[in-house]
């Protein structure tokens, strides 16, 4: 009867899975500070926190600890789909809060709503912080709308605290004129990059350990650097790449991953990944042409429209 390869590594669950667990964090330098940064501003009630980081650095790991952490001492609103005009956005807010407010969706009878809740948790004790993730997909206005929402404060602190979490081209918005004051009002700044070479080990050696591994690691150092030298540090790649290398070398008997199993499964994921990318720029293409095409076809239509007047 043939094992798993979980069970041939001594693993009790797949310590390399895509989905984001607070249980495999890997505390690398940044990411420690990066998390030291959204405690300050909830501690001192600050107002806006901007974390930015590259696709797969493991920004969405860190939110999920930091609101498992406060979420007993705070009301935190979480929003994932951040492409909303202003009162869509507000009331997104409220929703995720549990805020009563008119029907009638008058935006200054939800604001004056929102402003008695904070003020009450606040009476409480009570911090009130809203988490946009992948805000650099905020619309214009709805930016500006955030920034106005942080003027809910009294004399002495600020109402609400406010967490921006997107790619780097998020912060390249805000430098410019039309998001000064936005930008001016940004307490702490973060940043999330790829790991180096001797944290890509150290992150490797992490998960296998929570993941049951009786062993101090599952790849050899000369694995470890074929992984890192593939992925650019990126944990995304490194899972997939890590993940594929474990099946790679259970398929070939080796209960240390050797450079070899590391290189054909880099192999495989970067091909994949090309692909994928392909794709997406295909995708993108086709739906311009098609675009193209509709307007072309309306232009006909109002010239044939005008030519028959």
């Amino acid at each position: 009867m043939s094992i798993s390869y979980l069970d041939f590594y001594g693993l009790q669950e797949d310590p390399f899975r895509l989905t984001p667990d607070p249980a495999y964090y890997y505390p690398s330098s940044e990411h420690a500070n990066a998390l030291l940064s959204l405690d300050y501003i909830m501690n001192n009630r600050e107002g806006f926190c901007l974390l930015t980081g590259e696709p797969g650095t493991g920004k969405t790991t860190l939110l999920r600890i930091f609101i498992n952490k406060w979420q007993e001492q705070s009301e935190i609103a979480l929003i994932m789909t951040p492409r909303l005009r202003p009162e869509e956005f507000l009331q997104a807010i409220l929703d995720d809060l549990a805020v009563i407010f008119p029907l009638s969706g008058n935006k200054n009878d939800m604001i004056k709503e929102f402003r008695d809740f904070l003020l009450e948790h606040a009476g409480q004790g009570r911090r009130v912080a809203i988490v946009v993730d992948e805000a650099q997909q905020l619309p214009d206005d709805t930016l500006e709308e955030l920034r106005l929402l942080s003027n809910l404060e009294t004399e002495k602190e600020k109402l609400l605290q406010i967490v921006l979490v997107g790619q780097p081209e998020l912060a390249d918005k805000l430098v410019t004129d039309q998001f000064r004051q936005l930008n001016q009002r940004i307490a702490v700044r973060a940043s999330l990059t790829h790991l180096s070479p001797q944290a890509t080990a150290d992150y490797l050696a992490t998960r296998v350990h929570r993941a049951g591994a009786r062993v101090a690691t599952l790849f050899e150092a000369a694995a470890s650097e074929e992984i890192y030298k593939s992925s650019g540090g990126v944990p995304r790649l490194i899972n997939l790449i890590a993940s594929r290398s474990l099946m790679v070398g259970y398929l070939e008997g080796k209960p240390i991953v050797q450079a070899r199993q590391a290189a054909i499964a880099a192999s495989e994921v970067m091909q994949q990944e090309r692909r994928q990318r392909s794709k997406g720029k295909t995708d993108r293409v086709r739906w311009w042409w098609l675009a193209g095409g509709v307007v072309l076809a309306l232009l006909m239509m109002l010239l044939i429209l005008f030519g028959r007047g």
